[in-house]
């Protein structure tokens, strides 16, 4: 990810929302068009019944940032599903799934 910096938030709300914003520096990385990344978290999102919000304030190489998403939503939903020992249930908007 280098360079690159991605925020992404996940919420297993049971309601399918994205948010998007990012900016990339071509519509290319090697021959893949770089708008089907966030045609994939849409669906991902939108299937999985998730809010998902990916934000990405910085980044100069298309291959970094999308690296960056997709290290962060790994992160964000490994996250959003697992137990806080400090909590009685598993995290959500609504305390329920």
């Amino acid at each position: 990810m280098e360079e690159a910096l991605a925020q992404v938030v996940v919420d297993l709300s049971g309601r399918a929302a994205t948010a998007y914003r990012v900016k990339y520096r071509g519509s290319k990385i090697g021959t893949f068009d770089v708008q089907l990344v966030e045609e994939f978290l849409r669906a991902v999102a939108l299937n999985a019944r998730m809010n998902l919000h990916v934000v990405v304030p910085y980044g100069t190489n298309n291959h970094h940032i999308a690296e960056a998403i997709f290290k962060a939503f790994g992160k964000a939903l490994r996250v959003a599903v697992e137990r806080d020992p400090h909590e009685a249930a598993v995290p959500s908007t609504k305390g329920i799934l």
